[in-house]
């Protein structure tokens, strides 16, 4: 048995997101290069870096530790085990739109281990939303259920009204 969920996320953010929020946003949805700034997502797990061959292990002899950036919902192609397809897209909207901004949509597969990143981007589009009165839809099921279920933050833990809460060490 796997601890894997299907994750839904539909979110419609404001207009004013500055180039540095839209560049890291496409990058988490796996929809551009790895930005030069984070600020959506700040706090990449790490890993311990003792391969001989590199120069700075090389130069002092001694390991270190070196974040792993990840994307937070950049999956694509056939699900492996919650059927269908996982994509995730971001378009802007028109102008002449009844309300210009940004609609974005992910459906992903992850496993319970790997929730860090996706719950730290879903507080930052839900921060992003509730300060302009735009909208955020979660919803989630494990990989067996037959129905998503409407997922919500609490506490900063995703969750839904039935038994499942993934809880992030952050």
């Amino acid at each position: 048995m796997a601890d894997l969920y299907e994750l839904l996320v539909t979110a419609d953010l404001p207009d004013d997101l500055s180039e540095t929020e839209a560049a890291e946003l496409r990058w988490h949805l796996g929809l551009g290069p790895e930005p030069e700034e984070f600020t959506i997502v700040t706090d990449f797990p790490a890993e311990f870096v003792d391969d001989p061959d590199d120069p700075r292990v090389a130069a002092s002899g001694e390991g270190y530790w070196a974040a792993v950036r990840l994307p937070a919902l950049a999956q694509r192609g056939a699900a492996a085990r919650i059927r269908g397809v996982l994509f995730s897209a971001l378009e802007r909207r028109g102008p002449d739109e009844r309300r210009p901004g940004w609609a974005l949509t992910s459906r992903q597969e992850i496993h319970a281990d790997d929730f860090d990143l996706a719950t730290q981007f879903i507080r930052w589009l839900d921060r992003r939303v509730r300060e302009s009165a735009f909208d955020l839809s979660l919803h989630m099921r494990f990989y067996e259920d037959d129905a998503l279920e409407p997922a919500f933050l609490r506490n900063g833990e995703l969750v839904t009204q039935g038994t499942v809460s993934i809880s992030p060490e952050l």
